[in-house]
């Protein structure tokens, strides 16, 4: 990968590397096979864990995994419920109802993009995050499918002084911050994000950066869209991957040819 021949270059000893794990249920057999294809199609991988015929989930704290991702949905949910057992659930102010907040397995669930054929940076690696139900918890969300916009936008005015609640893949995004921040100003970072929300930036902008700065954590370009099609932007951006909680905008840019993820999570997902 040109990140990780970067850091290489940058840091010879240091071991802070992307590192591909490939995790199957097939039996050890296959490996001569999956092998093959793996130089065929000159892909990175960097370590194989085959179960013969077991889950590979369990096994995912003990490889240290950021990011699980995996076209089998049921599986991508067993890794963020291993997530979730050892997270923390807090209250939301005015509401006896519980937020879930995961502090372990970010996972999502792959979808191939449509019939487009979109050509990708290979010089670049570029990560596109959805906000509410992604990066943060589904908290306004919550307010926006109960209630409205205009309850979500009062919603939003009323506590931007108080973070969102973390999402699934917010330790993903800080895992990426890390690896950018060994790049120093003067040099490009072979790693860009992106924040691609339907949130509006004048009436609902504002939490957002407080959150992202009370993390300590930063996007590179944000996209507030305020409700318009997100499937423009990110054709504009080419990511080699979108994470997105709603189907709905999933199926849309899919057919754009944009690789998507599903986050399996919150209440556009019940």
């Amino acid at each position: 990968m040109m990140v990780n021949a970067e850091l290489r270059q940058l840091y010879p000893d240091s071991d802070e590397l992307f590192e591909i794990v490939l995790m199957t249920n097939n039996d050890a057999k296959v490996g001569v096979r999956l092998l093959n294809s793996i130089n065929h199609y000159e892909l990175t991988t960097d370590k194989f864990c085959m179960m013969g015929g077991q889950s590979p989930i369990g096994f995912l704290k003990a490889y240290m995994t950021n990011l699980y991702l995996s076209e089998d949905e049921e599986k991508v949910t067993e890794a963020i419920s291993q997530g979730i057992a050892c997270g923390r659930c807090l209250a939301r102010r005015g509401d006896s109802s519980l937020i879930t907040c995961c502090n372990g397995i970010a996972a999502a669930t792959m979808f191939t993009a449509g019939n487009v054929e979109n050509q990708l940076s290979d010089t670049q690696l570029r990560v596109a995050f959805d906000g509410d139900g992604v990066l943060f918890s589904d908290e306004s969300q919550i307010v926006f499918n109960n209630h409205g916009l205009d309850s979500f936008h009062e919603n939003e005015e009323r506590l931007k002084n108080q973070p969102l609640q973390q999402g699934l893949l917010k330790y993903f995004l800080e895992a990426l911050v890390k690896l950018q921040n060994k790049f120093d100003k003067s040099q490009m970072c072979p790693i860009k994000t992106y924040l691609v929300t339907s949130r509006s930036e004048v009436e609902a902008g504002a939490r957002v950066h407080k959150t992202l700065q009370s993390w300590g954590l930063k996007i590179d370009q944000f996209m507030f869209l305020a409700g318009k099609p997100k499937g423009p932007p990110l054709q504009k951006i080419q990511p080699h991957i979108f994470f997105e909680d709603d189907m709905k905008h999933i199926n849309l840019v899919r057919e754009l040819g944009i690789i998507t993820a599903h986050v399996p999570y919150g209440i556009n997902n019940m």
